[in-house]
């Protein structure tokens, strides 16, 4: 009789003439059936693949998306240009974070076209831009004089982002969810 290529328990792969694992120790299932054993070759089948697209997508997370260097670079040039600004008396120090809080909405929105306009990444771009122009609405509220709303409006969106996040969620069916 031909085992399972797999064990059940903890799928570890299994001589066909094995009846425990080698890896567990537990009991091999031996199918009985032709349908049975293509069964379970199916079911390894899947297994590798899952497994080589989880390789796969945690290669891309390591080397992927650069642009986080890119921005923290931005940050500490713009962080520098804007502290040598106020130093020689380009704007005050009470000026200073609207300006600064523009320069990081502007960096947000050129990590947006990097990340859109390249095809090597494949991560939605739209949340940079939108923080982006919400940091340069903010900031230009605070040149204009104009500081008592921005708190508000943060709280605003910050709801809204949450509300996305947990709708999204709920229309996105889970993979443990879905029958096979």
């Amino acid at each position: 009789m031909i085992g399972l290529p797999f064990c059940t328990k903890c799928g570890a792969n299994v001589p066909d003439d094995a009846t425990f694992c080698p890896k567990c120790g537990g009991q091999i299932a031996t199918p009985t059936t032709a349908t049975e054993r293509i069964r379970a070759r199916e079911e390894k089948h899947e297994k590798q693949e899952k497994g080589e697209k989880e390789e796969k997508h945690e290669k891309e997370e390591k080397s992927g998306d650069r642009t986080g260097v890119l921005v923290g670079g931005l940050i500490l040039i713009w962080l520098g240009i804007s502290l040598y600004l106020v130093q020689a008396h380009r704007f005050s120090w009470d000026q200073w974070w609207p300006y600064f809080i523009v320069g990081i909405g502007v960096i947000l929105i050129v990590q947006a076209i990097v990340r859109y306009s390249t095809a090597r990444y494949k991560r939605p771009a739209a949340g940079f831009l939108i923080g982006g122009v919400v940091l340069i609405v903010i900031g230009l509220a605070g040149i204009a004089g104009i500081k008592d709303w921005w708190p508000f409006l943060l709280i605003a969106i910050g709801v809204v982002v949450i509300l996305a996040g947990v709708t999204a969620r709920a229309r996105t069916p889970r993979p443990d969810k879905q029958s096979t």
